[in-house]
């Protein structure tokens, strides 16, 4: 299971990018691609990133005192807007330009492990895109960012019994963790809205 997954992630990420039609969605295909429910991989969406393509977030206690400092001169210069929650700090870039900025920024200055893209991929799987020759920067596409969290959660739901400890595994912890329950409500969401009309597409493309 594992190889399988591990040439899933190396092919049909760019071969199927190179021959879609334009009139398939992302969600359906990169689920059928994986065998995941694409409400699911939307949901997930949602809830990361409420679909947005160029965020970049990250624990901000982890930061160093003069690292706060220097992320705040450089968004100010750039530009580039940002706002806490909780504990997370979510940089919310205008194009895939500033959002690679950013990304240059936290990576060359050892700033913690962050997450990127409309599904959030955090930086601890560079590794994983090194090999399969996907930047950082090649995640704010959304298609690309798609399949490399469909993957992770593929993987995810390989290792792990059941759907609620996988899908808290995406989120970095199984036990005492609310994102699952999270997630089943964007889910709920979308199966109730396909309900009342099956000829509408429940879930819209992000290209």
């Amino acid at each position: 299971m594992v190889f399988r997954l591990a040439m899933m992630l190396f092919f049909p990420l760019f071969i199927w990018a190179a021959q879609a039609n334009q009139g398939e969605n992302i969600w359906v295909k990169v689920g059928q691609i994986y065998g995941i429910e694409p409400r699911l991989l939307y949901s997930i969406a949602k809830v990361e990133s409420d679909l947005d393509r160029y965020i970049v977030a990250f624990t901000a206690s982890k930061m160093t005192p003069k690292q706060a400092q220097d992320l705040s001169v450089f968004l100010k210069q750039k530009g580039i807007e940002s706002k806490q929650y909780s504990q997370v700090i979510a940089i919310k870039s205008k194009n895939k330009y500033e959002a690679s900025h950013v990304v240059h920024f936290l990576y060359t200055n050892n700033y913690p492990r962050f997450d990127m893209g409309i599904m959030q991929i955090n930086s601890i799987h560079k590794p994983l895109l090194d090999k399969a020759n996907i930047s950082l920067y090649d995640l704010f596409e959304p298609k690309i960012n798609i399949q490399v969290g469909a993957y992770i959660l593929a993987t995810c739901f390989a290792k792990h019994k059941n759907n609620k400890d996988a899908i808290n595994a995406y989120n970095g912890k199984i036990n005492d963790n609310p994102y699952s329950a999270k997630v089943f409500k964007e889910f709920q969401k979308l199966y109730s809205s396909y309900q009342k009309d099956k000829t509408k597409l429940y879930y819209r493309d992000p290209s």
